[in-house]
C-alpha cells in the first residue's frame, strides 16, 4: 500500500507539515562559526577516538543548534568518515521551539554528505511531536530521507505507522508505504466522514431541523358553464 497521504479523508495536510518539520534539521547542513570540545583524545583499532565531543554554534539563520555523543570515532585512512555512538542532536526551530534528535549510532559520510541513522533513532519537539525510526538514511545534497524499516509518528491524538519512509525534496514529498495505518483517537464523527457518496444516507445532525410538509395553497377549479355535466345545481329538485 502506498500512501502519498489521504489528502481529506482525515486532516493530513497538518501531519505532513509537522512530518516536513522534524526532518528539516537533517537536510539543512550546519553553518556558522562552531564551538567543539572534546573530554579526551586516543587512537583505538587504527582509528582516532574522541570521549565525550560536543559541537555547539548558530545556524544561517542565528538559530543554536548542539551536537553530543558518548563517543566519536574516525578512520584514520578515511577521514571523511565519522562514527557517533549515543548520538543527541539539539535544534531550535522557529515554530516548535527545540527539535531533539536521538540515535545510539551515527555514520557521518563528509565527502558524500550522507548520515546514517542506526538503532532506536527518535526526533521530539517541544510542542509534543514524535517520530520513531530503526534506521534512516539522510542524503543532505540530495534533500531525502529513508527509511526501509518501520516508522511511527505520533501527533497528539493521531498516530500514523508504516513499514518504510521516504522524504523527498527537503520534505515537500512524503511517503509512507506499505502496512501505513493511521489511528485518530476521540475524533468527531463529522472529522472522519467523507464526501456524501450516491445512495448513502447523511448524518441526520447534518441535516438540520426537519419541518412537516405543507399543503400548497390551490385556486378553486375553474367551472365550465357549457358543460351539462359540469353545471352547477340551482333551485329545487321537482
Amino acid at each position: 500500500m502506498l500512501v502519498r497521504f489521504l489528502r481529506g479523508a482525515i486532516p493530513i495536510g497538518a501531519v505532513v507539515a509537522v512530518l516536513g518539520l522534524i526532518v528539516t534539521p537533517f537536510l539543512h547542513p550546519l553553518s556558522g562559526v562552531a564551538g567543539v570540545s572534546i573530554g579526551s583524545v586516543g587512537i583505538s583499532g587504527g582509528k582516532v577516538k574522541m570521549e565525550s565531543p560536543r559541537l555547539s554554534g548558530y545556524r544561517k539563520d542565528n538559530r543554536p543548534y548542539e551536537v553530543t555523543a558518548l563517543e566519536a570515532l574516525q578512520d584514520i585512512r578515511n577521514p571523511t568518515e565519522i562514527e557517533l555512538s549515543t548520538m543527541t542532536a539539539r535544534i531550535q526551530m522557529q515554530q516548535e521551539g527545540w527539535v531533539t534528535v536521538n540515535a545510539r549510532t551515527g555514520l557521518f559520510n563528509s565527502q558524500k554528505e550522507k548520515l546514517k541513522l542506526v538503532d532506536d533513532v527518535k526526533v521530539r519537539t517541544e510542542s509534543g511531536y514524535d517520530m520513531r525510526m530503526r534506521s534512516a538514511d539522510i542524503d543532505f545534497k540530495a534533500g531525502t530521507v529513508v527509511s526501509r524499516e518501520p516508522v511511527k509518528v505520533l501527533l497528539g491524538s493521531t498516530t500514523v505507522e508504516g513499514d518504510t519512509l521516504d522524504v523527498k525534496d527537503n520534505g515537500a514529498l512524503i511517503v509512507f508505504d506499505g502496512r501505513v495505518k493511521v489511528v485518530i483517537e476521540n475524533a468527531p464523527a463529522r472529522a472522519l466522514a467523507g464526501p456524501e457518496r450516491e445512495g448513502s444516507t447523511p448524518a441526520p445532525e447534518l441535516l438540520g431541523p426537519v419541518k412537516a410538509p405543507v399543503a400548497p395553497n390551490r385556486e378553486p377549479a375553474a367551472v365550465d358553464g357549457g358543460s351539462p355535466g359540469n353545471a352547477p345545481a340551482t333551485g329545487t329538485r321537482q
